[in-house]
């Protein structure tokens, strides 16, 4: 039974590939110096956090801190959420960066030291989106999302990404931006583009050709990757990014595109704002969420305006 007078933290102890147990140990000592009182769960499967979240909402935790990475964060939004609203209407989320690149952190300018996280009440309200496609056994589903989305080629390298193992793992380790350039490179040399139908609110783009789409709130991706831009986290709108298909050469100087900011400057690339997003395909292709692959084409995409409290 959970203490309800008390903050539960949901620690990842394997994001980062195993670094997070190491930084919650640290932090730990930091929130006894402090003599801050809690509660902790730690996860021991994939998407036990999403147990763990929707457990403590039926208990009536009004406040859960997430210690892991953007996966984590995206296992506890799956609990929380419920027809698309927040389960618990006072629940605030505190985000506790302990994964590989934590791209939910750099979506703000002036977040807060992680103790001081603990110590206040004040939050943003931020928008979420959700996406509803096919699992890989044909069955419909919906999963929320609160960074990011791809489909194409780098939710390939995605996927190569999440399975590294031997040398690349431990390269990830060290740096994240070195493995993410490697496993795209990997995901290049095997990709092939995809035909499809696209509806951006009410503009039908057509019959198209493509190496990536992109769905997003978070400028940042992969580690140090980014579009360039800084989404408003409140406005109600999403951004989608669509990448016209081209030579594996061309994909390859794409790379240093993504790591500078430039991406947008390309004349094959192309930049909307949206309410909502349908895609549809006879093609098999992955589409990713929030760093995980979950599912494929057709897909429809809408926001969530407003529907998070955090706390960063």
């Amino acid at each position: 039974m959970l203490k309800l007078n008390l903050p539960l933290i949901i620690l990842n102890p394997t994001a980062g590939d195993g670094l997070a147990i190491n930084r919650w140990s640290i932090f730990q000592q930091k929130l006894n110096q402090k003599q801050i009182k809690y509660t902790l769960k730690k996860t021991e499967y994939k998407r036990h956090a999403t147990q763990i979240s929707s457990d403590a909402i039926k208990e009536g935790i009004d406040k859960i801190a997430v210690f892991g990475g953007d996966g984590t964060l995206n296992e506890v939004l799956q609990g929380i959420m419920g027809n698309d609203i927040i389960k618990n209407p006072n629940l605030k989320l505190i985000f506790l960066p302990g994964g590989s690149s934590c791209d939910f952190e750099k979506k703000f300018e002036d977040p807060k030291k992680l103790i001081d996280r603990f110590l206040t009440e004040d939050y943003r309200l931020i928008d979420i989106f959700k996406v509803r496609c096919q699992n890989t056994q044909g069955d419909l589903i919906s999963r929320y999302i609160i960074n990011n989305s791809t489909i194409g080629v780098i939710s390939l390298a995605n996927e190569k990404f999440n399975s590294v193992t031997g040398f690349i793992k431990w390269i990830k380790q060290k740096s994240v931006d070195l493995s993410a350039v490697l496993c795209g490179i990997q995901a290049i040399i095997n990709f092939s583009p995809i035909k499809c139908n696209i509806s951006i609110d009410s503009n039908k783009l057509g019959n198209i050709e493509l190496s990536n789409i992109f769905i997003f709130k978070t400028s940042h991706f992969g580690g140090n990757m980014h579009y360039g831009i800084k989404p408003i986290q409140n406005d109600g709108k999403l951004s989608v990014v669509t990448i016209k298909s081209g030579s594996k050469l061309y994909l390859l100087s794409l790379i240093s595109d993504f790591f500078t900011g430039n991406i947008l400057k390309r004349d094959t690339v192309e930049h909307y704002y949206c309410t909502s997003i349908k895609i549809e395909s006879d093609d098999f292709t992955i589409i990713e969420t929030d760093g995980e692959n979950i599912g494929t084409l057709p897909a429809k995409y809408s926001v969530i305006p407003r529907a998070l409290k955090i706390i960063v």
